[in-house]
């Protein structure tokens, strides 16, 4: 089924169920990509200090890295509506704290990186939740256009929220970026508020412990699983390299302003809109392995020249290619796993997805903190370009394409 539109990856939004979360999504995503520029800009004006700086992603993905898989567990058990109800609420309530302290003038580097990785964990309980509860609202024909979607919705938001958070900071400070964020989470309350009941968990220690026997059990039967999981690791310990040295490097080195730092990380977001946009019509005619080479080797291409960028508008040509390639890689991942896994174990194979992604990219971001303080930024990031290169030209092992589970809904 395809939609009457120009693009035939907008199939998906004639549901309207998934419309309905698709839009929801998008408006939180907004808000949260505000928010993200806002408070690194926040922590390079406290310190320049490359080190200090890769703490705030590291305080980022850490506590997804912990939270993801138990958090997957737990939506399977409970339901995935009250997990989207309660993440969410808390999300909003830890963005208002945000702006409480910032108006106070209580918002140092170490409440900004505790309330970070508080807000960070919220979403970890969320994100697991919401993947499955997405991909069950469509057939299975619909499900990698719906990956891509949802790539498009999350990169509208990188897009837009990056340049309208660094204007806003650069303007007026925190406080209106921070609040915005808290009001973004409003639509998923909204929609998940009659989930909000947790009911009476009956089946004791017994039902995490089969629940996680499950999870082991699909970790050690499913080869492409378990190859998705390798290459995850690889290509996002390498890629976060990136996002972890741009900020304080556009800052403190370039000495660029708030505003230019906002477009840059904006071009990301452009990259992977175009990503998002291209991969229902590429993915009919290269294979994903190739694809997945193919962003390897452009997200490298993005690192080795970042620091060589003397003009800003060529550091936003490779901002947009390197957002292009690390978004498109996220999509592949996405369709690949919502086709391997039956849905009544989907929330717990994201989470598990979830952990060595977040893990990888926390590991890559500390990692590229310590090199650049040893060899600079400039080093740093041509170790890790050499790297992506490698990991492109030997291909690690893509597994076979996966048996469509769409129908297999319990």
């Amino acid at each position: 089924m395809r939609g009457k539109t120009g693009w035939r990856g907008t199939a998906p939004l004639h549901v309207p169920a998934y419309r309905r979360l698709w839009t929801v999504a998008a408006l939180s995503h907004f808000g949260t990509w505000m928010h993200n520029t806002a408070a690194a800009a926040q922590l390079a004006n406290f310190s320049a200090v490359p080190a200090v700086n890769a703490l705030l992603p590291a305080a980022a993905t850490l506590p997804v890295f912990l939270l993801a898989l138990p958090a997957g567990m737990l939506a399977d058990r409970i339901g995935r509506g009250t997990v989207l109800f309660w993440a969410n609420a808390a999300s909003a309530l830890t963005a208002a704290l945000f702006a409480a302290l910032d108006f106070a003038g209580a918002l140092g580097p170490g409440a900004l990186l505790a309330l970070t990785f508080a807000l960070n964990a919220a979403w970890a309980a969320a994100y697991p939740a919401w993947n499955a509860e997405v991909s069950s609202t469509l057939p299975g024909e619909l499900i990698k256009d719906g990956a891509a979607l949802n790539s498009l919705s999350f990169n509208i938001a990188r897009t837009l929220g990056p340049a309208a958070g660094g204007w806003l900071f650069g303007a007026v400070g925190g406080l209106p970026v921070y609040a915005v964020n808290a009001l973004s989470f409003a639509g998923f309350v909204l929609c998940f508020r009659d989930s909000r009941r947790i009911g009476q968990l009956d089946d004791g220690p017994d039902g995490w412990r089969a629940g996680w026997q499950e999870t082991t059990t699909l970790l050690r039967e499913s080869v492409p699983y378990r190859a998705l999981l390798t290459r995850t690791w690889l290509f996002f310990l390498l890629a976060q390299v990136m996002f972890a040295l741009t900020p304080v490097y556009l800052l403190t080195v370039r000495r660029l302003p708030e505003p230019v730092v906002g477009l840059a990380l904006a071009a990301f977001g452009v990259g992977a809109v175009c990503s998002a946009v291209a991969y229902p019509a590429v993915r009919h005619v290269v294979t994903d392995r190739v694809l997945r080479a193919g962003c390897a080797s452009a997200a490298a291409l993005g690192l080795a020249v970042l620091p060589l960028a003397e003009h800003v508008g060529l550091l936003l040509v490779v901002a947009t290619v390197f957002g292009a390639a690390f978004a498109g890689t996220i999509t592949m991942n996405n369709a690949f796993l919502q086709l391997s896994v039956a849905l009544r174990l989907r929330s717990r194979a994201v989470a598990l997805y979830t952990v060595v992604l977040y893990g990888a990219q926390t590991l890559g971001a500390l990692a590229a903190g310590a090199l650049a303080n040893l060899w600079g930024v400039g080093p740093a990031a041509w170790v890790a370009a050499a790297l992506l290169v490698v990991s492109a030209l030997a291909g690690l092992p893509a597994g076979s394409e996966p048996r469509d589970r769409s129908g297999d809904q319990r």
